[in-house]
């Protein structure tokens, strides 16, 4: 049976977290069950983790954060 993993993505640097996303799942999709949800910074990812924390077996969370 595949694990079941989150990726919580935030694309406030769009270009960036897809190049990241993309790689993510051309390494994750043949050994797991991905789903994915975008948010618009990093902030809101501990909060979509907490919501789902019961409903997949891991997480993965994708960003850029550029000290400005």
């Amino acid at each position: 049976m595949k694990k079941r993993v989150l990726i919580v993505v935030s694309d406030y640097y769009k270009d960036i977290s897809d190049a990241l996303l993309k790689s993510t799942k051309k390494y994750l999709n043949k050994k797991t069950s991905l789903s994915i949800i975008k948010v618009p910074g990093v902030f809101e990812i501990p909060v979509i983790i907490s919501k789902n924390i019961k409903k997949f077996d891991g997480f993965l969370a994708i960003g850029c954060v550029i000290r400005g």
